[in-house]
């Protein structure tokens, strides 16, 4: 399978060893975990590091840790491996092929995400959580709910929302290039009530109130943008979060719960931490 890119995208690649990665993860725990990819070999004690992200981004990495920096063109075609397509809690199906999607039996509870996305294609395990979190109570939430996706990235989570029974679903990104992608995977997708934007977490006075929050942030914008993401929580709604790292669950929590949201329940995935409260 093949995606064309909508616009230049960077790629930073640093080498390293295996027993550095805690320490990488740490360093680079500023990036969305959904732009991050640690590569490991069986038999290799060597670590590839990549980040995707605008030039800004990348050229910063490489001025604070060497490497090298590669422009990915909106001509240049990413060859990928598709994906068998895989469940998420029986009620969702995730499809990298264009193929299996098309031939889905219930394109309702079908998402395509095309295999060439470097990010945000629901495998990683703060994605997959936050999804297997929103199929756990999606049947208990009231008829006409409402989501709002903070740092969509390529709209998985908003896309599955509507799949799910969401009326109207406001999803944002502070980089213009998730928003284009997100958009062309919400057409591909068929989706049509959701609204994407770009605009900064910390900024969100725009939005209307949702009975589910979706945030899929790093751990140090999301203790950044939590009052005000708090704030446009219906009572009683669900607060889904995930790109923390287990060693800042801890924080995180205090910071949900200083907003005034419940303790949230941990689900730990390897490295990686994701949480529910409710308001």
């Amino acid at each position: 399978m093949t995606l064309i890119l909508p616009m230049a995208m960077h790629r930073w690649t640093r080498l390293s060893t295996q027993r550095m990665e805690e320490d990488w993860y740490a360093r680079l725990s500023h990036i969305d975990p959904e732009h991050l990819v640690m590569l490991t070999q069986a038999e290799s004690s060597a670590l590839k590091i990549q980040v995707f992200g605008d030039k800004k981004t990348v050229e910063q990495l490489l001025r604070d840790f060497g490497g090298k920096m590669t422009q990915l063109a909106p001509e240049a075609w990413i060859e990928s491996q598709a994906r068998p397509p895989f469940s998420i809690r029986g009620r969702l199906w995730i499809h990298s092929d264009d193929a299996t999607f098309r031939a889905a039996a219930n394109t309702e509870r079908d998402i395509f995400i095309p295999a060439g996305m470097a990010f945000g294609t629901g495998d990683h395990a703060t994605t997959a959580t936050c999804l297997r979190l929103l199929c756990d109570i999606a049947p208990h939430l009231p008829a006409g709910w409402r989501g709002l996706d903070a740092g969509t990235g390529t709209g998985i989570l908003a896309i599955a929302a509507e799949k799910l029974g969401a009326s109207a679903v406001e999803a944002f990104d502070f980089d213009p290039v998730c928003i284009r992608v997100s958009k062309e995977n919400a057409k591909a997708n068929r989706s049509r009530k959701i609204a994407f934007t770009v605009a900064d977490a910390q900024r969100v006075g725009a939005f209307q109130k949702a009975d589910v929050i979706l945030a899929n942030l790093y751990s140090e914008l999301l203790i950044a943008s939590a009052p005000g993401l708090a704030k446009k929580l219906k009572p009683g709604g669900h607060f889904i979060f995930s790109g923390v790292l287990v060693s800042q669950a801890t924080e995180v929590s205090a910071a949900l719960e200083k907003c005034g949201l419940g303790t949230p329940r941990l689900v730990k995935r390897g490295k990686w931490c994701a949480g529910i409260c409710l308001a």
